[in-house]
């Protein structure tokens, strides 16, 4: 697989929350990085950040890629099952459904 970096999967601005969501493929491992702002996350989180990561190793990253039909073209695969507000959601489903293991790690 090709590598690639800054693969922006989600970009969304509204006037009490913005999420920002990109994906990188470096060296055969996948990582997306998420970033929701704003007073909703100051009313869940009691800050206005909230950063959380999603990291794949080589093998789980082809199997995630097999399992979205992404061998040819992996960037546009990505985009079509896990862009928007609930990619996060869609990836997580994703990975149960078909026995692709990830680190999630968070911070606010």
């Amino acid at each position: 697989m090709k590598d690639f970096i800054g693969l922006e999967l989600c970009n969304y601005h509204s006037r009490d929350f913005d999420r920002h969501v990109r994906a990188d493929l470096v060296d055969g491992e996948l990582h997306i990085n998420c970033q929701d702002l704003g007073d909703v996350c100051e009313e869940v989180w009691g800050d206005s950040d909230y950063e959380f990561f999603y990291s794949f190793n080589r093998k789980e990253t082809e199997k995630l890629i097999k399992a979205i039909n992404g061998e040819e073209d992996p960037e546009e695969a990505l985009l079509r099952e896990f862009a928007g507000l609930d990619g996060d959601k869609h990836l997580r489903e994703c990975c149960k459904k078909n026995g692709v293991r990830y680190r999630f790690n968070s911070y606010v």
